[in-house]
């Protein structure tokens, strides 16, 4: 039988957590419609002895390609490329899939055409032990939208329109794909942006595929990191601007409606980590505000959208207000209603 699905797993100092990654995708169920690329980006630990062990007994499923290290997107700029699948998935190596689900997914995607499926997937918070489930929301699951009736009811799908929650068919993402940024952290934001703006058909599946782990400080999610790594996501915020600039007509209207949500996203955390992240308030305000007028003159969509909310995080960066108050604001059922966001089950 031919590959229906092609998983995509960059390593690098991984080794704590990758049996777990690479364990959870053995299913005899698929072990004929699947193969799992691992590509070890000259990670100085095991993490090839590792994978080496799931090739010599999984032959024809597992896979292994090694490069010099290119950071994250690079990794997956190799994978991608490589993959043989009629659709394409990317798991972190310290994250894992839900197994028992895969026979389902991959018969979905065995008999759709959709350019962009999207299913759930759960956050494991290693230190409270924490689990939410992030879930779109259509009218009815199994069936195809258009980027139109998905901008028009943002709500309903905007929890799996994330790294997370896409996978791509793959001629249409080595269509539409640009090389993701090498050697910095967050361009998975790329990925989930572009070519995701020129899809024609998205098909959202009530299924539960990511396992995403949250709450580990060494994660580049962590507050102290972000702020270490603010350089990184400037440039995916710069260089989200200048793709911008070069959308084909093809993501014209909503595909470009949607091109802008998601900047919006990452332009918001980079001024949350500026505003209320940054201990130097005043190198915060003028942080932010830097950006913002990248955003006004270079994606004024983007800014448009954003304008309000970080005139808020300004207030609240002047007030001294922290990030985690934010996150306890943000957290609570009221704001949650007043922004009409499903609750979390």
């Amino acid at each position: 039988m031919s590959i229906i699905l092609s998983v995509i797993v960059p390593c690098y100092n991984c080794e704590r957590f990758l049996d777990e990654a690479l364990g959870s995708l053995i299913c005899e169920q698929v072990q004929d419609r699947l193969e799992v690329i691992a590509v070890d980006d000259g990670s100085p630990d095991n993490c090839a002895d590792i994978v080496n062990r799931y090739c010599d007994k999984y032959p024809g499923v597992f896979r292994l390609i090694s490069q010099e290290n290119k950071g994250h997107g690079g990794a997956l700029n190799t994978g991608l490329a490589a993959a043989a699948g009629k659709y394409l998935k990317v798991i972190d190596a310290d994250d894992s899939v839900i197994t028992e689900n895969l026979p389902a997914f991959i018969a979905e995607l065995e008999k759709t055409d959709a350019d962009v499926v999207l299913t759930h997937h759960i956050t494991r918070n290693v230190l409270t032990g924490e689990i939410k489930k992030w879930k779109s929301y259509p009218e009815k699951f199994g069936v195809k939208y258009t980027f139109d009736e998905i901008m028009n009811s943002w709500k309903s799908f905007d929890r799996s329109l994330t790294f997370h929650g896409i996978t791509y068919r793959r001629d249409f993402y080595q269509a539409h794909c640009i090389q993701l940024s090498e050697h910095v952290f967050y361009e998975d934001h790329e990925y989930a942006t572009v070519p995701c703006c020129y899809a024609d058909s998205i098909l959202p599946l009530d299924l539960f595929i990511y396992s995403y782990r949250i709450g580990d400080v060494q994660q580049s999610v962590s507050d102290e990191n972000q702020l270490k790594r603010l350089s990184h996501t400037e440039a995916v915020l710069d260089r989200l601007i200048a793709e911008y600039a070069l959308l084909s007509p093809v993501a014209d209207g909503a595909g470009k409606r949607y091109y802008a949500m998601k900047a919006q996203g990452l332009l918001l955390s980079y001024i949350i980590t500026a505003l209320l992240v940054e201990k130097d308030r005043k190198k915060g305000r003028r942080t932010a505000a830097a950006m913002m007028e990248k955003f006004r003159s270079g994606l004024p969509d983007t800014y448009a959208m954003a304008e309000k909310q970080y005139k808020v995080f300004r207030m609240m960066n002047r007030l001294h207000f922290s990030k985690r108050t934010w996150e306890r604001i943000s957290g609570s059922r009221l704001y949650n209603r007043l922004r009409k966001n499903h609750s979390f089950e």
